[in-house]
Formats: C-alpha cells, sequence, structure tokens
C-alpha cells in the first residue's frame, strides 16, 4: 500500500469579516504537523480588518495564499477556493474554528494506509476559545466502510457530524464535479450524500481534531427565520440524487429522512414562527404527501426491527398527531 505521507494538502478557509478568529484559524493550520499544505483564504468582500490580516500573513508565510472576492456568502467562497486548488486533498476550515496540530497528518495517513478517499472525524464544541491542544483527543479507533455504507450512516443517527464540510479530508478528485449550492445556508448537507456514494472507500475516525467555534455571530444562534428550512431542501436533493443513481435502498432512507425532517420543521416552525401560516401549511403538506409515499415501503434494509417500528410509529404520529409529535420528539430542539 502506497503510504506517502508528502502529498499536497490544500486547506480552504472562506472569511467574511472574522477579525477576531482569523490569525487564531491559519495559525492553527500553519501549525500543522504535515508540512506540505497550501493554504487558501478566500476573502468574501469582508468589511473589517479581515483582508488586511489576510495579505499581512501571506506575507509572512510563504504557503498561504488570499483571493479577494466580492461578497457571495459561504458556497461561493468554498468555491472559489475549490477552483485554486493544487493538492491532491483538501480541508475545509471555517475561519472562526481550528484544527489540532495533528489533524492533516492523522487522518491522511489514514486515508493513505486504507486506500481510502475520505476521512470524517469527531470534533469538539467550543464556547470560550481555548485553544489548549490537549482537549483534542488523537489516535482514538477507525472504521473502514464503503461510500455507500456511509452515504446510509449520513443519514442516521451520524449525521450531525457527518453531514459537515469541515472535520473531513477528502480526495480533490471528488470534488471534480461538485460544487456547493450558492445563496443557501446548510450548504454542506447539499454535497454530502453525494461526497460518500462517489468515495470507495471512507475512514471514519473517533478521534477530535476539529474545533468548531460556536461565537455569537455563528448563523446557528442567530434568530430562527424562514431562510433555515433550506435544510429541509438539501435532505430532498438526497431523495433526487439517489432517484437518479437507481439505488434502491438508499432512495427509500432518503425518503424516510425527508419525510422526517419534514415534520420537525412544521413542528419546530409553528414554535418559533407562530404567524407563519403559509410556511406551516406549506410544510405540513409536503410532509403528508411524502409519508403516503413511504407508507408503502415494508422494510428499512438499514434498520434493525425495533428501530423499523420506532420510524413507523414517529412517521404516524407526526401525520396524526402534529402536537404530540412535537412535544415527544422535538422538545428544546431549534435546528431541522
Amino acid at each position: 500500500m502506497d503510504t506517502r505521507s508528502d502529498d499536497m494538502v490544500s486547506v480552504v478557509i472562506p472569511v467574511y469579516n472574522m477579525q477576531d478568529y482569523l490569525e487564531r484559524c491559519v495559525y492553527s493550520a500553519l501549525g500543522q504537523t504535515h508540512r506540505n499544505l497550501q493554504i487558501i483564504l478566500v476573502d468574501d468582500g469582508s468589511t473589517d480588518q479581515s483582508a488586511n490580516i489576510c495579505e499581512r500573513l501571506k506575507t509572512e508565510h510563504s504557503n498561504v495564499e488570499v483571493i479577494h472576492r466580492e461578497n457571495g456568502g459561504l458556497s461561493a467562497a468554498r468555491n472559489t477556493g475549490l477552483d485554486h486548488v493544487r493538492g491532491k486533498w483538501i480541508v475545509f476550515l471555517d475561519a472562526d474554528d481550528y484544527l489540532s496540530c495533528f489533524f492533516v497528518e492523522q487522518n491522511l495517513n489514514a486515508c493513505l494506509e486504507t486506500g481510502a478517499d475520505l476521512v470524517v472525524c469527531r470534533f469538539i464544541s467550543d464556547f470560550d476559545g481555548n485553544t489548549d491542544e490537549n482537549k483534542f483527543i488523537k489516535d482514538l479507533k477507525t472504521e473502514t466502510i464503503t461510500g455507500r455504507e456511509a452515504a446510509i450512516r449520513h443519514f442516521g443517527k451520524d449525521a450531525i457530524w457527518m453531514n459537515t464540510a469541515w472535520g473531513k479530508l477528502s480526495r480533490i478528485s471528488l470534488w471534480n464535479n461538485l460544487r456547493f449550492p450558492e445563496n443557501r445556508i446548510n450548504e454542506d448537507v447539499f454535497v454530502s450524500h453525494q461526497l460518500f456514494y462517489e468515495s470507495k472507500k471512507v475512514v471514519i475516525s473517533e478521534s477530535y481534531l476539529y474545533a468548531y467555534y460556536q461565537s455569537p455571530e455563528s448563523i446557528m444562534r442567530k434568530p430562527f427565520t424562514v431562510k433555515r428550512l433550506d435544510v429541509v431542501d438539501a435532505w430532498r436533493e438526497g431523495v433526487i440524487f439517489f432517484e437518479k443513481t437507481g439505488d434502491r435502498e438508499l432512495f427509500d432512507i432518503a425518503r424516510r429522512v425527508y419525510c422526517n425532517r419534514l415534520f420537525d420543521a412544521h413542528g419546530i416552525c409553528k414554535k418559533l414562527l407562530p404567524d407563519d401560516r403559509e410556511t406551516h401549511i406549506k410544510l405540513r403538506n409536503k410532509a403528508v404527501d411524502i409519508y403516503r409515499e413511504i407508507r408503502t415501503i415494508r422494510s428499512y434494509a438499514d434498520l434493525s426491527p425495533v428501530k423499523f417500528i420506532t420510524y413507523r410509529l414517529k412517521q404516524f404520529i407526526g401525520r396524526y398527531f402534529p402536537s404530540a409529535y412535537a412535544a415527544l420528539f422535538l422538545r428544546s430542539r431549534l435546528y431541522i
């Protein structure tokens, strides 16, 4: 097995008004134990000092490149970065997050040792900005599975950490015909199912090597708006994709999850957007329509008998008892 460790890895960092966090982020990339790095800072029309910080970092470090562009959003910035990648591998890093110094080395070695196209690791949630390396946990167990198996897991309980753009190292070839949808939020969910499915092998790592900083400015900590419903369309993209591939099992799995997300969205919107009856009705009608379709599915090959019954019961409650559904399954949830 080819285990060369000198492959160039490109780190794409989209930057928009992140002057308070940018240096911490970039220095975590510069401090990697794997040294052959291309660090691409995409300044997405920042109006604070971020652009100047980018330029200074480029001057101080020969492997830092800066691209300035008009503001187009996170997806547009990531896509711009993709167009300038020179490495064999790519890592997406958000400008308010940061990496363990072992992130690239450990994940790259995992891919090279197994012949995998992609590795996904765990992340820690950081609320205080403490960058102590000791809070990361490396060298935990890994599991190598097929890309198809990873796609199935992506629709299951591991979705919350598998469907992000960050926290992964992947072959750049996976992105040859894949880009993030622009002017959408939850853009990661739109592409992650395809990224997994088109991988021959995927390494699932239990190591915690990425720090997700919960900054006050993050989208998920701002008041809930209808724009957050983009994620429902993202789950629908999975249905469309697997219908086109002809993979019947994954098509059914994607439809089941899409149905649940619609019931979730309906309940959350009734709670957080109580006056938006038009949105309530639209989500409810979509959920009922997809429920009618998936009622004909007689088995879920990816579920145990107990989970199969649980899903059936959950969807039945969502269809006929929406208030009970919200009370049982949503509680304090603010995400879909």
